[in-house]
């Protein structure tokens, strides 16, 4: 038994204390002497004291033992660690847990001093603050990016950019917004996120700020140098007839030698080819305008007149004005909203003429499809985002082109303008929502829009 020897000791020290009661009644009782009756209940006091002290040297052991895990303060040596000590295994025991607390408060300071070098080697700039807006994260990609040394508060982020403390506190988890802001001389485009870590009374909010700058230059360039070549294209499509054209044209005109031809000189045939010609350039010249006109028709967007409107009466509309086509084409529609009731803050307008522009791509890339079907479905996510799908089960797009569907007068239709999904999703950006696809070459295309 682990306090076998602490039990007997009690008794006996007990036992000793009854004895010594029962020899004081008996003094008492038969022949008083004070010297010897003051000498038994010092005794007797000095018995009670010492049981004391044995029952309370364990007490006072544990509660130095918990104070010390309180304190987190592992250097604690327990006095009862003798041989003859009654308490040996359970100190032991202490012991080890004390040695178990060492080794943990160790990782932890490992795992600590860990994160710390983490935290200050990554080039994101990592700002946390708590309820009560205190700054309790400040890394160096922070500092270097926001071009300030200290912060303390989360209001002293409107010393660097007015309104930028209100920008990090209303944006939600998982969502992203980029900002601009002027350091050293230069501007920075800076991509910031946000997440909360939620305690049991309180929370600490992780806003990230990186430097997408390079990134945004990149693609810019990648877009205007897609955008140009495009343009090339179209305009020497147009330019390259006229050229020609008017090189004949002259020759008809025209002697060798630079002179003009007299006016008798010029036969009928010369004449209707002259004719032609210029019905040639001024249909070439008409196109050209027509490009043009597409092409403004992409930088001067209305603003968006915003609305709450039924995503299920937003499906149906669409379907009723393609109806002849999809009858025609024997399309089979298929239409899912859940919950039924779900409505989006959108552009009226401009959503049916997004859906209406996707759905007539759908349409071209069902022509050689057994089966045709679209199906328009809504839903919300976690966020309680608007998510709406426009699904085809026709041709899909080729691996190669996906990276250019986006890109103003890119088509692979004969009678297409190129325009159609350049033009959606700049619409769907207005109204502060993304366009994108997924589309795998004879299973199909679905485009998703989150709104």
């Amino acid at each position: 038994m682990l306090l076998k020897k602490f039990y007997i000791n009690i008794i006996f020290r007990i036992l000793g204390i009854l004895a010594n009661c029962i020899v004081i009644a008996i003094f008492l009782a038969a022949r008083p002497d004070w010297l010897i009756t003051a000498n038994l209940l010092f005794l007797l006091g000095l018995q009670v004291l010492l049981l004391l002290l044995k029952l309370n040297k364990l007490n006072k052991d544990l509660e130095s033992f918990f104070s010390a895990m309180r304190s987190s303060d592992s250097s604690i040596v327990f006095s009862g660690m003798k041989k003859n000590s009654p308490f040996k295994t359970l100190y032991q025991q202490l012991e080890e847990i004390n040695k178990d607390f060492q080794k943990l408060k160790i990782e932890n300071y490992r795992q600590t001093e860990y994160f710390k070098v983490l935290v200050e080697h990554v080039n994101i700039g990592l700002i946390s603050y708590n309820d009560k807006d205190e700054i309790t994260l400040y890394n160096c990609a922070a500092k270097e990016l926001l071009g300030k040394r200290y912060l303390h508060k989360i209001e002293e982020l409107e010393q660097i950019l007015p309104g930028l403390t209100q920008t990090v506190k209303e944006i939600e988890p998982s969502h992203q917004k980029l900002i601009t802001i002027y350091n050293k001389n230069e501007v920075s485009q800076l991509s910031v996120r946000v997440a909360i870590v939620k305690f049991e009374m309180n929370w600490i909010k992780l806003i990230s700020f990186q430097n997408i700058r390079n990134e945004l230059d990149e693609k810019e360039l990648e877009s205007w140098q897609k955008l140009i070549r495009v343009l090339t294209h179209e305009l020497m499509n147009s330019a390259g007839p006229i050229n020609s054209t008017i090189a004949t044209i002259k020759e008809f005109l025209v002697n060798p030698d630079g002179e003009t031809k007299k006016l008798d000189s010029l036969t009928n045939h010369i004449i209707d080819d002259t004719i032609e010609g210029l019905k040639i350039i001024e249909e070439r010249s008409s196109g050209m305008m027509d490009f043009v006109k597409k092409f403004r028709s992409l930088t001067l967007l209305p603003k968006p007149i915003f609305s709450t409107i039924p995503v299920l009466e937003l499906f149906k509309s669409i379907q009723r004005l393609m109806s002849n086509q999809f009858n025609n084409q024997k399309i089979e529609v298929e239409i899912k909203v859940s919950p039924s009731s779900l409505t989006t803050v959108v552009d009226k307008g401009m959503m049916e003429q997004i859906l209406l522009n996707l759905i007539s791509n759908a349409i071209n890339a069902l022509n050689d499809s057994p089966g045709k079907k679209i199906v328009l479905s809504a839903s919300t996510d976690e966020i309680q985002r608007t998510i709406i799908h426009v699904i085809d089960n026709g041709c899909g797009i080729p691996v190669d082109i996906q990276d250019k569907v986006f890109v103003p007068f890119f088509t692979t239709r004969k009678d297409g303008s190129g325009i159609g999904l350049s033009l959606s999703r700049q619409l769907i950006r207005l109204q502060g929502g993304t366009l994108t696809f997924k589309s795998k070459e004879n299973e199909g295309t679905v485009f998703t829009i989150k709104l």
